[in-house]
């Protein structure tokens, strides 16, 4: 099964990272997903009534609205989140005081175009296609 993903960050290192080719196991919220997707990654952040599935899966493309493709967002150092774009450029982004903010970032990128105001607005917001998709074994959701 292939599906169409939104990941959007909540910061603070609560996110899943993603890498395109990479196969693994991610939670997704039960809920509604939003609008044109199929399901929401999901994060730390949300409300107790949130319930997640667990599903292995591929992944095949990340997209961001402003910059285009991505191979990976890299959510696993403390504090940061690094964007790395097809052609090998990339920014970090803030993640714990101040979300959204440039730390740092490769020659070339268009760091002026990143504007702080995104960490609030859903501008890192990525879409996510995955394939391969299947409920892991331990999901209590999945079918027996």
């Amino acid at each position: 099964m292939t599906v169409r993903a939104r990941w959007s960050p909540g910061w603070y290192n609560l996110d899943q990272s993603l890498k395109v080719g990479d196969r693994g196991t991610f939670a997704f919220l039960r809920d509604l997903p939003p609008p044109g997707y199929d399901v929401m990654l999901a994060n730390s952040v949300g409300t107790p009534t949130h319930h997640w599935n667990y599903w292995l899966a591929t992944v095949e493309s990340v997209h961001h609205s402003h910059f285009g493709a991505l191979t990976e967002v890299d959510t696993r150092p403390f504090g940061q989140y690094t964007f790395t774009l097809t052609d090998g450029r990339w920014v970090t982004i803030e993640a714990e005081e101040g979300p959204g903010h440039v730390n740092a970032a490769s020659p070339g990128f268009p760091r002026a175009d990143c504007d702080p105001a995104w960490a609030d607005t859903d501008g890192w917001a990525l879409d996510v296609i995955l394939t391969d998709v299947v409920p892991h074994p331990t999901d209590p959701a999945a079918p027996s």
